[in-house]
């Protein structure tokens, strides 16, 4: 019994590191739209890793003496990497909880609007606009990132256009449009292990002898973005204060 539900484990801890490992891959490829991915392929992964999970401790716990340190070792690798499997997507379901929106932007009263990346946010979000949701997000926005507002730099905005424009191509960004004229920059950026594309644009406004920096990022997946546009937000303006 204990030698059957340890290579069963193994078996079952297999298919959560494949399907694990499927989920993003399909997704990149166009195998799978994200809801799949998310709701289908990874909720099997946790499945599979749950019971992964038990199956090993059972087999600890029945073979007692009779299980190898090797076997062992092996089980208690299981029911590592099945929790991990398990607690992963717990953790985030209860950050998605934690930042119910998508959409984030520095100057919540009058937000950056899209231009140049509309067409294809609407091929992927049918019905979108470029324009900020300022009565469902601002109230929402204030309360979860109370201090995040817009970055003023010592420049004028020909030079703080330029340091603009680097700082977004040294974090990495697809730049889609740059105009100085109007001091703005569109681009778009990926997230790490899915390759969920999210959009971005820069605006620039002339404040005295000064320039004001403001940011919006939103995704085009999903309904929680997890904190990561706000994350993106501050590692611009990091770069950009230090450029």
């Amino acid at each position: 019994m204990a030698e059957l539900s340890a290579h069963l484990a193994a078996a079952l801890v297999v298919l959560t590191a494949a399907l694990m490992l499927a989920a993003p891959l399909g997704y990149r490829l166009r195998w799978w739209s994200a809801i799949t991915a998310l709701t289908k392929v990874v909720a099997l992964g946790l499945v599979a890793g749950a019971l992964a999970a038990v199956l090993a401790a059972v087999s600890l716990i029945a073979g007692g003496r009779q299980v190898g340190p090797g076997t062992t070792l092996m089980l208690v690798a299981i029911i590592v990497v099945g929790g991990f499997a398990v607690a992963l997507p717990l953790r985030v379901k209860r950050r998605a909880a934690e930042t119910p929106f998508n959409d984030v932007s520095t100057d919540t009263a009058s937000a950056p609007t899209f231009d140049a990346v509309l067409p294809q946010r609407r091929t992927e979000l049918p019905g979108a606009g470029g324009a900020y949701d300022r009565g469902k997000l601002a109230a929402l926005q204030q309360k979860t990132y109370p201090d995040l507002g817009p970055l003023h730099l010592d420049a004028l905005r020909g030079d703080a256009f330029a340091r603009a424009l680097a700082a977004a191509k040294a974090m990495g960004w697809t730049i889609v449009a740059e105009d100085i004229g109007r001091g703005r920059i569109e681009a778009t950026d990926r997230t790490r292990w899915f390759g969920f594309v999210d959009d971005i644009v820069v605006r620039l406004v002339a404040e005295g002898a000064g320039t004001r920096v403001d940011v919006r990022s939103a995704s085009r997946v999903g309904i929680s973005d997890l904190g990561k546009n706000a994350e993106r937000i501050r590692g611009y303006f990091a770069k950009l204060a230090g450029s």
